[in-house]
C-alpha cells in the first residue's frame, strides 16, 4: 500500500525575497528548517511518518 501523499503550499518568490534579504539584514545565524518552513509559510496538510507501524 503507497502511504498518502502529502501537499505543501509554496511561496511567492517575492516572499522569498523578502525573506532573505530580512536574514542578510539579521546578522544573526541561520535558523532551523523548521523555522524556515514556518516562515515561508510551508506546511503540510497531512503528515505521514514512515517509520510508524
Amino acid at each position: 500500500m503507497e502511504p498518502p501523499r502529502t501537499q505543501t503550499t509554496h511561496p511567492s518568490k517575492e516572499a522569498v525575497r523578502r525573506l532573505l534579504q530580512q536574514r542578510r539584514d539579521a546578522h544573526t545565524p541561520p535558523p532551523t528548517p523548521e523555522r524556515i518552513r514556518e516562515e515561508l509559510g510551508w506546511r503540510l496538510l497531512k503528515h505521514y511518518n514512515l517509520y510508524e507501524a
